[in-house]
């Protein structure tokens, strides 16, 4: 005892708000972290009240002393659940605009700035284009950096939104005693701990409290065990685990009915309600499969992107080129290598997606959780409310009870004809009331005396005063082998009989029958008792009993059920299909869980292991993840909020995309852990919806079959979004090196690619996810080794299609130069004298003398043609993207965002050209009509190309050939 005390104490410290140990701020949120990840250790509830006493320093009658309670309000704090730690804006807002590819653009704003002040210092007219384009990269910077912020604003916030939310469960005042007076306003955050506090019928509990006196006392636990069912407490015994000790009541319960006195043990943070909060307020969920990808990509491409800059900022200086003209080579690389239009294509495919998935009755409140849902591997389902309908129901009745359980009851029928009450006794009365009338039955019957159920007697008995008899009729309910042992004579036809051993060994296997197929039974009896005996106005004395318990009429069984939904067993085989395994986690009894297990299919076989609370208790961590390893299909019952959150991390650490379902504020820590939390939208506490990830706003676990298909389709189609926007790079990146190693005028220019990245490419990317799901999609096994960007899509991307991309360019480029008199021929070498300001005689393949300004202006024609020809090619390279593996002419033309993007492609594409001031800015110029249509030879030639590809791929010709190298 004194162990498990100190070690309380010690405990207790950590939590102190003056953070005793001086630890640092994260530190600290970490180390309570790993505190509140372990179970309850206490012996609070086990040890006698007199040591508790004791060791609380209070009075059972006169409670603290103000003075005390002072005292140690100053010393522990407040009874109230404190947030975590978290980042500060500006150190977030800078993360976020300094990360991935964010540093090489401002790397290359830097440089653009730098280069513009060397020029301005250098010549007297310098030209402002790398001023443009410096300010442009850093309102890309800028822009993308922002968004970046507020989403992991959300993110990071996200902890206080949560203890808010779990605040509000907690009542403002409690009825306490100090000094030997009870004052019914106490604030609850100055409740300590051995204050002695009062609680009746309505009242929320103020903190967790051991129970000193009670009369037909029971809380609803709902919050912490996910069950709303009424479980009476009492100054008892206390079992090993305090989450089902029947004498302590916990922070938050509610109270149904009676009263009690208890003592506080626990408050704040280390009560079972804060253990719970602090987990979902402090536990971070794990990066989703799609920001790892594209975290990978990033680096790759960085690291890409750096390397190319260092080679050709070397091979310019070894040629001889000036700093400037060797800094605008760099930017240019940069640029080009660096999918600017990647992050927002994402964002807006995934934007769009969600969109959709509202009109399917699912909320996403985290974008990327759509894409995760697709790679979900497992899916630790919570039983009630969502496999089931949340509604206690009637399933199986033997009975002959109709008196017994209209006035053996405590639930009541409203005038509007609502029912309220305990749930099992709300479900016996809905189903009397279909048939006869209980209230009538109740006003023939009133209630004299009553024995509350309790867990020790485990019955419920009232005596009640029959009107048109004038004798008093004892009234029965509870556990079937607590009412079979008082009973000795059965109703059989309306007749009173004998009841013998066969007859009980009868009633028993029934009882065992109905409990195998997760009913709850209950056993009714009766008692009419003799009038001379007890005559009218008798004192019935339920302290010191003066009327008989045994010798009863055994009057049957009903069996109470809460059914599974309809629609579930059709979705979890499809589920199952799709290669997604589906555990079961409830806090409900290991028997109801498996039944329930095996009507929704989860359960499929006898060798299905149910795992209960008190095994994983004696678990090892290596022993948990051997179970889960060895057995498929597992369902876990009886089980507490950090069990639960254990089987979510095991299942994690095997490297397992984990989606955890849940309403109560019990599922809070594995919801937020989980890869995907998912909240119901209609029974969801609020605690659970401001937790979670995506919300079923119909409660049917159906709708995650939608959100797996289109999780899967999402990522198909950005890997057709990303494969167009990275076919595009290469057109960009090579007239970089054309520029550098043959010194021919530069055929695109840094901010004609800014805009095929950032303009328009964007519609026509985003676009893609649109597309319908392939046939396959729910037929194939969960992605675990299938890259956003893999090997394959970067050989057809730089081998394949973007060479061809390039050829379409740089053809427009020679072809306009030579209707200008420049053939290719004459271009290679002539950079030096092309762009040099004071050269005003430059001769072409014709004899004639170009200035510097006819030569600019030539360049920017030229870098228009290249453009336009970019433009037309990514036209047809959207078209391919359509399908990875299907001919273009199976899926047509009929996504119409595609079709619009393709048109506003061309559009803004003739504005840049032909706009005056915008054809400026971006350095391109007015086209004759025939120079659009340079590039189609070359679209043309790529469309069948490709065409070829992919029936070699479906027919797996070549020996596989093109499926090992290009199949993306």
């Amino acid at each position: 005892m004194n162990t498990r005390t100190s070690s309380l104490s010690s405990l207790s410290d950590l939590f102190r708000p003056n953070n005793p140990r001086r630890l640092r701020s994260r530190d600290l949120s970490s180390t309570r972290l790993n505190i509140l990840k372990k179970e309850i250790q206490t012996d609070t509830h086990l040890i006698t009240l007199k040591e508790l006493y004791s060791m609380l320093g209070t009075d059972p009658i006169n409670g603290l002393t103000s003075d005390k309670a002072k005292e140690l309000l100053e010393y522990y704090g407040p009874n109230t659940l404190t947030p975590s730690a978290h980042l500060k804006w500006p150190l977030l807002l800078f993360k976020s605009l300094c990360t991935g590819f964010s540093i090489l653009i401002w790397l290359g704003a830097v440089l653009c700035l730098g280069a513009y002040v060397i020029e301005i210092s250098a010549k007297p007219e310098p030209s402002h284009d790398n001023l443009y384009l410096g300010c442009v990269l850093i309102g890309v910077d800028v822009i993308c950096g922002l968004f970046s912020f507020f989403q992991n604003y959300k993110r990071f916030y996200k902890s206080c939104k949560i203890i808010k939310t779990f605040n509000s469960l907690i009542p403002m005042y409690a009825n306490c005693v100090r000094d030997g007076v009870l004052t019914r306003n106490v604030l609850v955050r100055d409740l300590v701990k051995g204050d002695i506090v009062e609680v009746e019928i309505g009242d929320v509990l103020p903190a967790d409290i051991r129970i000193i006196d009670s009369k037909g006392f029971k809380v609803d636990n709902s919050s912490l065990t996910g069950e709303s069912v009424a479980l009476p407490r009492s100054n008892t015994e206390g079992t090993e685990n305090i989450l089902e000790s029947p004498n302590i009541a916990f922070f938050s319960a509610l109270c149904v009915e009676g009263w009690a006195r208890g003592v506080v043990v626990c408050c704040g943070d280390l009560t079972a309600l804060g253990r719970v909060a602090g987990l979902a307020a402090r536990l971070q969920p794990a990066p989703s499969p799609l920001s790892r990808e594209i975290r990978r990509f990033m680096r790759c491409m960085s690291v890409w992107a750096l390397s190319l800059g260092v080679i050709v900022a070397a091979a310019s200086l070894s040629l001889g080129y000036p700093f400037i003209q060797t800094t605008i080579f760099v930017i240019g690389i940069i640029v080009a290598n660096i999918p600017e239009g990647l992050q927002p294509t994402v964002t807006a495919s995934l934007t769009l997606t969600a969109k959709r998935m509202v009109s399917k009755k699912c909320l996403v409140k985290n974008l990327e959780t759509i894409e995760a849902l697709g790679a979900c591997t497992i899916i630790c389902s919570d039983k009630t409310g969502t496999l089931t309908e949340n509604k206690i129901h009637i399933f199986s009745a033997f009975i002959g009870f109709k008196i017994c359980a209209s006035v053996c009851s405590n639930a009541v029928i409203s005038t509007n004809s609502d029912v309220t009450g305990d749930a099992s006794e709300k479900a016996i009365l809905s189903f009397l009331n279909e048939y006869d009338e209980p209230m009538s039955i109740r006003k023939r019957f009133p209630k004299v005396a009553e024995i509350p159920f309790n867990s020790i007697n485990k019955y419920q008995m009232s005596i009640h005063f029959d009107t048109q008899s004038s004798k008093y009729y004892l009234a029965m309910k509870g556990a079937p082998e607590r009412i079979l042992s008082r009973c000795d004579t059965v109703i059989f036809h309306n007749q009173d009989i004998k009841m013998t051993n066969d007859m009980k060994d009868v009633a028993n296997k029934a009882i065992e029958n109905l409990a195998n197929t997760g009913q709850r039974v209950l056993a009714f009896a009766d008692l009419i008792l003799d009038a001379k005996e007890y005559p009218k106005n008798y004192k019935f004395d339920t302290e010191d009993i003066n009327f008989p318990q045994t010798n009863l009429r055994f009057l049957g069984l009903i069996g109470l059920i809460d059914p599974p939904r309809k629609e579930v067993l059709f979705a979890i085989r499809r589920v199952r299909a799709a290669g997604v395994r589906v555990l079961m986690i409830t806090g409900d009894h290991p028997a109801t869980a498996r039944a329930v297990a095996a009507e929704v299919g989860i359960a499929t076989t006898s060798a299905c292991r149910v795992v209960t609370g008190d095994d994983l208790r004696n678990m090892t961590h290596d022993l948990l993840s051997l179970t889960l390893e060895k057995h498929y299909e597992i369902v876990f019952a009886r089980t507490s909020p950090t069990q639960k959150l254990q089987i979510v991390e095991a299942c994690q650490e095997k490297g397992n995309v984990v989606a955890v379902t849940g309403d109560g504020v019990n599922d809070a820590p594995a919801l937020r852990r989980a890869d995907i939390g998912i909240s119901m939208g209609i029974t969801g506490s609020q605690v659970s919806k401001q937790t979670a990830d995506i919300i079923l706003m119909d409660d049917n676990f159906a709708t995650i079959v939608t959100g797996i298909e289109e999780g899967r389709k999402i990522f198909d189609n950005l890997k057709k979004s990303v494969c167009y926007i990275l076919i595009s790079n290469v057109p960009e990146i090579l007239p970089v090196f054309m520029f550098i190693l043959f010194s021919i005028p530069l055929p695109l220019g840094v901010m004609t690619i800014l805009c095929i990245d950032l303009g328009t490419d964007m519609w026509p990317a985003v676009s893609l996810s649109h597309e319908l799901a392939e046939q396959d999609v729910m037929a194939r096994p969960p992605r675990t080794s299938d890259p956003l960007v893999s090997t394959c899509m970067l050989n057809l991307v730089y081998g394949h299609l973007g060479l061809i991309e390039f050829a379409a360019g740089i053809f427009a480029y020679f072809i306009v130069m030579a209707e200008h008199g420049f053939y290719p021929k004459e271009l290679f070498g002539i950079r030096e004298a092309w762009d040099n300001a004071a050269v005003s005689d430059v001769t072409d393949s014709l004899g004639q003398e170009w200035t510097y300004n006819e030569r600019k202006e030539l360049e920017r024609i030229c870098q228009a043609a290249y453009f336009v020809a970019v433009v037309i090619t990514q036209v047809t390279n959207c078209i391919i993207c359509k399908t990875r593996y299907n001919s273009f002419f199976q899926v047509g033309m009929k996504n119409g965002v595609l079709n619009m993007g393709l048109i506003f492609e061309l559009v803004l594409a003739a504005v840049v050209c032909y706009v005056p001031g915008v054809n400026t800015f971006f350095r391109t110029y007015p086209l004759r009509l025939r120079w659009w249509f340079l590039a189609l030879p070359f679209s043309a030639f790529m469309f069948a190309f490709d065409e070829f590809r992919k029936y070699c791929i479906r027919k797996h010709m070549f020996n596989g050939w093109f499926n090992k190298l290009t199949y993306y």
